[in-house]
């Protein structure tokens, strides 16, 4: 088997490729959960034998919504896998937008509370010494930078061990409007310890 190196940032085909990556750093191990499985696109390329579904919306193991998972399920996996729906497109939706959850139109500071709010009931699920992943993009909504990336960093009781940049194609800038930030062409895949058993 040909070893290749596993980049912190790097145009992986799809999320499927980056988890499996992620996978072979170690990462992802013993009893999962994946809190926000929508179609399972990200275990189409390797699928652990401890994996168990969440979502709330479409079939799996569980049907929870992931902002309240039961009391029981604290401390219980080794690793926590939440892709929450990130995306900032306030009233402007697509057809394509459906399996991901940003159909429904919502303010800015509600999708990103919904973000901090989701990433704190999952960490709390985290075994101690487990690991927490949680995929955001850092962008722009109505002329602000809205950081994701830092937003999660600051709400966890929990040591950031690694990020993954899964560099993609961004839209095209609306006609029209001028550029005042730089426009984010990548998501990010952050990863942390968590170290002690008491969460926010």
């Amino acid at each position: 088997m040909k070893v290749t190196e596993i980049m912190a940032a790097h145009k992986w085909s799809n999320n499927a490729a980056l988890i499996a990556d992620v996978i072979s750093l170690g990462f992802i191990h013993g009893d999962i959960l994946d809190a926000t499985y929508g179609l399972g696109r990200f275990w189409s390329k390797c699928r652990p034998e401890g994996l168990v579904t969440n979502d709330k919306y479409t079939e799996a193991d569980f049907n929870f919504g992931f902002t309240s998972f039961p009391h029981e399920w604290g401390s219980k996996f080794d690793s926590v896998v939440f892709d929450p729906p990130y995306k900032l497109n306030g009233t402007s939706t697509l057809e394509s937008d459906v399996p991901y959850g940003v159909h429904k139109p919502a303010t800015v500071e509600k999708r990103l509370d919904l973000i901090v709010a989701g990433a704190i009931e999952c960490l709390r699920l985290v075994k101690k010494g487990g690991f927490f992943l949680v995929k955001v993009q850092n962008q722009v909504s109505s002329g602000r930078m809205h950081f994701q990336t830092d937003m999660v960093t600051q709400a966890l009781n929990a040591r950031k061990v690694a990020q993954m940049h899964l560099l993609t194609n961004p839209r095209p800038q609306p006609k029209g409007r001028r550029q005042i930030h730089p426009r984010s062409n990548y998501s990010t895949l952050m990863i942390f310890k968590k170290e002690n058993e008491v969460c926010l």
